[in-house]
């Protein structure tokens, strides 16, 4: 009788191939790359570093007024009702939860060198949220991916928590749902007291994909993002109509479009600003969220300079001549190109680009 032995030794030694990899990449990255950038006499400079062959991607900002989250809560509570729709996933496939999500998500942003952030309860987020305000100071970023925003802090009243610390400077990621659709409680979702004017209190007006559209086919090329920070994800689901917002008011569109709906729009609300990203769960989702989070992009944003290399075994420098105008300059570099395996952001105060 034939055994199957050397079948299951050979699955055996690709799955550790599999992992020892993943390992490689995913713990190594401060050993195998690093990345510098300063500016001197109006101009970035630049390195970059591999012990491996890879391709790398600088890309400089202009953020205007806004002053970029240098930390983030991650918002998870599994006491609280979530509201989203399932993933489907091959067979044998880890389901892409909100659990595992949260939990990739962490990783992602680490290697791509966001390390200062929390994952949050409800009640905990609520008490963090209100100490923000009170204090001032550097704002800090909200990773909403659960669909339905807590009664801690949101109930669809215009005086909730959520809208006073974005006021006062917070950012907003959200994903996962139509925003403020629905509130989560640990008995399950109600409705927001606006009922169907819950829109018009995060953006002053109906400008949500309630299903009009799905997958996007056009990349936006007006603001260079796209290719700048490799977006992928082309889902517009749940996403803002940019056109629809109240005259005057601040926003970027990145990524891809159908119908007016935006992958990812970014929308100013007092001194902070909410970003909403299209779509179900996916990896195409949860990478171009941390391009975005990691690069500090916001509403005001715009691209000063965007360059492209490769480097192999050493480093690679460069100078680029700027024009930052009057806004918080910033650099993001990254190593991988869609795939990144690392990056880093720099942040250049007024004097530092005089």
């Amino acid at each position: 009788m034939k055994s199957d032995r050397p079948v299951v030794a050979i699955a055996i030694a690709l799955v550790a191939i599999v992992l020892i990899g993943e390992a490689i990449v995913y713990t190594s990255g401060s050993q195998r790359y690093s990345a510098s950038a300063e500016v001197s006499d109006g101009a970035l400079e630049y390195s970059v570093s591999s012990k491996g062959t890879n391709v790398f991607t600088v890309v400089a900002t202009d953020n205007g007024s806004f002053s970029a989250p240098e930390s983030a809560y991650i918002y998870f509570d599994a006491g609280y009702a979530p509201n989203y729709a399932d993933v489907q996933v091959a067979v044998g496939a880890k389901p892409l939860d909100q659990g595992y999500y949260v939990r990739q998500l962490q990783s992602t942003l680490g290697y791509r060198g966001f390390a200062d952030f929390s994952v949050m309860g409800a009640a905990e987020l609520a008490e963090a949220m209100a100490a923000d305000v009170v204090a001032g100071g550097r704002p800090r970023a909200l990773i909403a991916i659960s669909g339905a925003l807590p009664s801690t802090i949101y109930t669809g009243d215009a005086g909730d928590p959520i809208f006073e610390w974005i006021r006062s400077g917070g950012s907003l990621y959200w994903l996962g749902g139509l925003l403020g659709a629905k509130v989560s409680t640990p008995g399950g979702l109600e409705e927001p007291k606006a009922g169907d004017g819950y829109q018009r209190l995060f953006f002053g007006a109906d400008c949500l994909n309630e299903g009009e559209a799905d997958m996007a086919l056009s990349a936006i090329s007006s603001n260079g993002y796209r290719d700048a920070l490799s977006l992928m994800n082309n889902r517009v689901r749940y996403a803002v109509d940019a056109s629809r917002l109240p005259e005057g008011t601040k926003s970027l569109s990145v990524g891809y479009e159908e119908g007016g709906y935006s992958s990812i729009t970014f929308v100013g609300f007092g001194e902070g600003m909410i970003c909403v990203i299209g779509g179900d769960y996916s990896n195409y989702q949860r990478a171009d969220l941390a391009q975005i989070v990691c690069s500090r992009i916001c509403h005001e944003s715009s691209i000063v300079a965007w360059i492209g290399g490769s480097v192999s075994r050493g480093s690679e420098s460069g100078r680029a001549e700027l024009d930052w105008g009057g806004g918080a300059a910033s650099a993001y570099i990254y190593i991988g190109g869609y795939f990144p395996v690392y990056g880093r952001y720099f942040g250049f105060e007024q004097d530092q680009r005089d």
